[in-house]
């Protein structure tokens, strides 16, 4: 190979690096626990909340009357307290409160929320922190 074939060889592979790079970290896993349904009725079965995690970072949510998508981020692995650590980025939603009266704040406001598995996977608590102080739930998953 001649020194502009590797030249150009080299510029192409940087040039399909960076573009990778700035095509951002890869979807949550399909193996991910929190990909699925995830459903909780809340104030003695008078509101139901709904959960959609999809394979492609996005959630479609209602609750109450507020329907709502997002985008989100969510560590690989739990940390040593058993909690993964969410971001929920508001993309666009209703803007009708949700179960407790609240509504969302406009899009492109970030939420973080700490959520934990139960052993068996098939209900998560949600949390403000890495703790169990402060937590809704559970949510269970809905086949």
């Amino acid at each position: 190979m001649n020194d502009l074939h590797q030249l150009l060889l080299a510029a192409s592979l940087l040039a399909s690096a960076s573009w990778l790079h700035a095509a951002g970290p890869p979807p949550a896993s399909f193996g991910h626990p929190v990909v699925g349904t995830w459903s909780w009725v809340t104030f003695g079965g008078s509101c139901t909340e709904t959960w959609q995690f999809r394979h492609n970072r996005t959630m479609l949510g209602t609750s109450g009357g507020e329907v709502a998508e997002k985008s989100y981020e969510i560590a690989a692995t739990p940390d040593a307290g058993g909690f993964y650590r969410l971001v929920e980025t508001v993309v666009r939603h209703n803007d009708k409160p949700d179960c407790s009266g609240a509504t969302l704040p406009e899009p492109g406001e970030q939420t973080i929320r700490f959520i934990q598995f139960s052993p068996q996977g098939d209900k998560l608590l949600v949390c403000r922190t890495a703790a169990l102080s402060a937590c809704f739930g559970p949510l269970k998953r809905i086949p």
